[in-house]
């Protein structure tokens, strides 16, 4: 079993750190773009690009039924099945629900333009705008289908490479774009970013071999109905989700304060999701298809999750500590001192992500399982408690609330996953995960409340000393279930040879 375990944390590193680098990259050139964006557009024009955006991802989450979930999950099972007839029939199904959502959302967009543009930019002249982008509907469900083959045949490298081109040619064109069109180029951005990410996709996929298979109209959509049921309620929790961030960002925009509150929460999400959250997507990537594979198996199933958070805790940790280090610099590289006092939610928040480590991969048991009605009700209590806890500390502590909201929500929320899959799937934790754990939560939670007491020069030290015994932790356990000398001489062979 030790043997297995060492494997087992072997691939999810592996797949982790080549994961990991592509979106390093995104993320740099996503950087350097928004920064010409902002040159290009002001912000009247990135305020536009936000409010369309955010338009055509509630649209987005009512049409997809919750397609980019359910299509790597069926991937990967039918992956495991090793049989080309059935793999072909299923991908087949999954192409012809990507088409259908697709069409479903472009029609969506045109019917309801003008209630759209209304609602959007409050006026429903610019009602032509969501006639253009109905067509991206189609680009975006498809790209979907393209992204689940990558992902749910575990196909890291082509994902890895399509991500970072992606990235690059995207970014490229969307300078090129807004330098010469300004404000007109907003629309041909979004479209052309769309189909630039179908294409790049197809391009990685399209060597994938699938049998010809064909259904008349009324096998296909026999054929399809069940994923459709089995996804739409992933749909309401995303719906729910956007639902429950939007009564607290309304709740800190009108609360007798001013804007600059919710601007503050904004920019904290960004850092949290956009930049910590790399390691997480990273890990994701791999792992879903990977215990959606061995989901009939509540043994493989503990095995693999318990090594899942035993990497994430010694991923995180260090990472969170020193974003804690680098946290006041970052705010001023990225944006200016004006958002320095988004530190106070970042105190509490950044706790909140080691906590969050150990419960991630547990979320992803029920999903695996195809047990949507036990994940709709377990996303439905996180949301809630994301409402409650937040307006509450937040209405008791100010900012400094908002991240101590976050820590007591993911807490209450673990622990509720926790005794809902022991009780169910008769899951625990290992004893070695549990002391990582332990001492994860304990190195966390001292360098959280010394956020709070030490200032300067005196935070610094203490957190610098605090990296590094993390480091040295991390390490240390890392090459207890993993030969890390081994892995760099192979990662110095690729690079410079002998």
């Amino acid at each position: 079993m030790k043997t297995n375990t060492n494997t087992s944390h072997k691939a999810l590193l592996k797949a982790t750190g080549i994961l990991g680098f592509s979106q390093i990259a995104k993320m740099i050139v996503g950087v350097i773009g928004s920064k010409f964006i902002a040159v290009f557009l002001g912000p009247i024009g990135i305020g536009i690009v936000g409010l369309l955006n955010n338009s055509l991802n509630i649209i987005g989450s009512v049409t997809s039924f919750g397609f980019n979930i359910v299509s790597v999950r069926e991937v990967s099972l039918a992956s495991a099945k090793k049989d080309v007839k059935y793999f072909s029939e299923k991908i087949k199904i999954l192409h012809n629900w990507a088409l259908f959502i697709g069409i479903f959302g472009a029609i969506l967009t045109i019917i309801f333009s003008k209630i759209l543009s209304q609602w959007t930019f409050g006026t429903p002249s610019r009602y032509f705008w969501f006639l253009i982008l109905a067509i991206n509907f189609l680009f975006s469900s498809l790209t979907s289908y393209r992204v689940s083959l990558l992902q749910g045949l575990r196909l890291m490298k082509p994902i890895a490479i399509s991500n970072i081109v992606n990235s690059i040619v995207t970014t490229f064109c969307t300078i090129i774009l807004y330098y010469f069109l300004k404000f007109d180029g907003i629309l041909p951005v979004i479209l052309c970013s769309s189909l630039i990410s179908l294409l790049v996709n197809w391009y990685y996929t399209k060597n994938i071999f699938i049998e010809k298979v064909s259904f008349s109209f009324k096998e296909a959509f026999e054929k399809t109905k069940p994923l459709m049921k089995l996804g739409f309620l992933l749909s309401i929790n995303v719906i729910f989700g956007q639902l429950c961030n939007f009564i607290i960002k309304l709740f800190l925009n009108n609360n007798g304060t001013s804007p600059v509150i919710l601007g503050y929460y904004e920019v904290s999400l960004v850092l949290i999701l956009s930049y910590v959250g790399l390691v997480f997507n990273a890990m994701g990537i791999d792992f879903y298809p990977r215990l959606t594979e061995i989901q009939d198996n509540n043994v493989k199933v503990k095995e693999l999750v318990n090594n899942q958070i035993e990497l994430g805790l010694l991923l995180i940790t260090p990472l969170i500590i020193g974003f804690y280090f680098l946290a006041p610099n970052l705010i001023l590289v990225l944006y200016s001192n004006q958002f320095l006092p988004v530190l106070e939610i970042l105190k509490g928040a950044l706790f909140a992500v080691i906590i969050k480590a150990v419960i991630w991969p547990l979320a992803f048991i029920i999903l695996a399982k195809g047990q949507n009605r036990l994940y709709f009700k377990q996303e439905l209590v996180s949301d809630f408690l994301n409402v409650i806890v937040t307006i509450w500390f937040y209405h008791l502590m100010g900012l400094k609330g908002i991240g101590l909201a976050m820590v007591l929500n993911y807490s209450i929320y673990g622990i509720y996953v926790f005794l809902l899959l022991k009780k169910r799937f008769e899951f625990n934790l290992r004893k070695d995960t549990r002391k990582l754990l332990v001492v994860s939560i304990l190195i966390g939670s001292i360098v959280c409340i010394m956020s709070f007491y030490l200032k300067g020069y005196n935070f610094y030290v203490f957190c610098g000393i605090s990296i590094l015994i993390s480091i040295c932790f991390s390490y240390y356990e890392l090459n207890k279930r993993i030969n890390l000398k081994e892995i760099f001489n192979k990662i110095k062979f690729k690079l410079f040879g002998n």
